[in-house]
C-alpha cells in the first residue's frame, strides 16, 4: 500500500535522526568527588577521553561536591564513601533527595558488611573498588548511562546476606502454550540470573501474575486460540494492579514499524486501507519512542486495542530477546 511504502522509504531517514539524537543525548556531565588529589586527577584524565562524557569535574570532599551539583547540571557522581567534612553515604542522601536523576558511583574498599550495608541503602547506583582499573571504571560508567547497576563480583557474594535481600532477582513470566518455546526460553533467561516464572495459558497465567507480581511478562498470541495471548495481554493493561507490569509479544506476525509516537492513530489509518481493513492483527511499533501497541478485531469483529512494551519475533534469537528485555526494564526501573 501507499502508506506502508511511505514508512518504508522513511524509516532509514529517522532511523538516522534517532541515532543522532540517541549520541548527542549521552553526553554526561560528571563530578568525581575525592580527597587525594592525584587519585582525582588520574579518574578525570580516564574518563575525559570517553565518548560519553561531556565534561569531567572535582571536588575533594562532599561540600565540594553538593556546591557543584548546585551550580551545575551533573548527570553521575563518582564518589569517594570516605571523604572529610561531609562523607560520601551523608553526601549520597541529600543528592538523591534534591537530584533524585543523578547517578552515584560509589568507590570503596568493601572491607566492611554494616558499611557496605549503608551504602547500599542510601541507594547508589555503581559501586567500584579502589584498586579498579580503567576498563573496569568505564564500563562500569557505560552501564550507569545505561541505567544499569554495576556491581563487582565480590559483592555477589553478599547478596545472601539477610541485609541485602532487596536486591531481588528479576521475575519473567513466560505465557507460552509451547513447552518447546518455555524450555528454550527458561533456559536462556536463567543462565542470565532471571528467575523464571512460567504457565501455558490464559488462566494459569493470570493467576501467576496476581500471586508472583513478575517485573515482566512474555506471552505468546496464539495459545489454546488465535486471540488468547491479546486477552491476556489486555487484561493486564487494563488491571490497576497490573498495569505497571510490562508486556512482551512473542510472535511471528511481523511488526508494522512507524516514525509516529501516536501508533494507535496509526494502526487505525492502516486499517481504512481497503488493501488491509480485513487484516486481523496489526503490531505496531513507533522506531523512535519505542511506543508499541496491538490493533486487532476480536471474534466477534470487535476492533480492539491496547498499548504493550515491544515484541519478540519466533523462532527464538538469544541476542535479540535479551537486548530487548533489558531495554524495557531499564525503561520501566529509572533507577536501581
Amino acid at each position: 500500500s501507499g502508506l506502508y511504502t511511505r514508512i518504508l522509504e522513511y524509516k532509514t531517514l529517522y532511523f538516522c535522526f534517532a541515532i543522532k539524537k540517541e549520541m548527542e543525548a549521552e553526553a554526561k556531565n560528571i563530578v568525581i568527588a575525592e580527597d587525594h588529589d592525584v587519585f582525582r586527577e588520574g579518574l578525570k584524565i580516564v574518563l575525559s577521553k570517553m565518548p560519553q562524557i561531556k565534561s569531567v569535574f572535582g571536588a575533594s570532599n562532599g561540600v565540594e561536591l553538593l556546591t557543584i551539583l548546585e551550580n551545575k547540571k551533573i548527570d553521575i557522581v563518582l564518589m569517594d564513601i570516605e571523604m572529610p567534612c561531609m562523607d560520601g553515604v551523608e553526601a549520597a542522601k541529600i543528592i538523591k533527595k534534591k537530584y533524585p536523576q543523578t547517578r552515584i558511583v560509589a568507590l570503596t574498599l568493601f572491607n566492611d558488611m554494616e558499611y557496605l550495608s549503608r551504602i547500599i541503602s542510601v541507594g547508589v547506583n555503581a559501586f567500584l573498588p579502589k584498586n579498579a582499573d580503567k576498563y573496569e571504571i568505564m564500563r562500569a560508567i557505560d552501564m550507569v548511562i545505561e541505567n544499569k547497576c554495576a556491581l563487582p563480583i565480590n559483592i555477589n557474594l553478599l547478596i545472601n546476606n539477610s541485609k541485602f535481600k532487596f536486591m531481588k532477582t528479576t521475575k519473567i513470566l513466560i505465557v507460552d502454550d509451547d513447552i518447546d518455546i518455555i524450555t528454550v526460553l527458561e533456559t536462556i533467561l536463567s543462565k542470565k540470573g532471571y528467575q523464571v516464572i512460567t504457565a501455558m495459558n490464559k488462566v494459569e497465567g493470570i493467576k501467576k501474575i496476581r500471586e508472583e507480581k513478575p517485573d515482566l511478562a512474555i506471552l505468546d498470541v496464539m495459545m489454546t486460540t488465535h486471540f488468547e495471548g491479546f486477552e491476556l495481554a489486555k487484561e493486564i493493561t487494563d488491571d490497576p494492579e497490573l498495569k505497571n507490569i510490562p508486556v512482551l509479544m512473542q510472535t511471528s506476525v511481523e511488526v508494522l514499524v512507524t516514525t509516529r509516537p501516536d501508533v494507535q492513530e496509526m494502526a487505525r489509518d492502516f486499517r481504512k486501507n481497503p488493501g488491509f481493513k480485513d487484516l486481523h492483527v496489526l503490531l505496531v511499533k513507533d522506531m523512535v519512542s519505542g511506543n508499541a501497541g496491538i490493533d486487532y478485531l476480536s471474534e466477534s469483529g470487535q476492533t480492539i486495542w491496547f498499548p504493550v512494551a515491544g515484541f519478540l519475533s519466533k523462532p527464538v534469537d538469544t541476542g535479540k530477546i535479551i537486548t530487548e528485555l533489558e531495554r524495557v526494564l531499564a525503561k520501566n526501573n529509572s533507577v536501581c
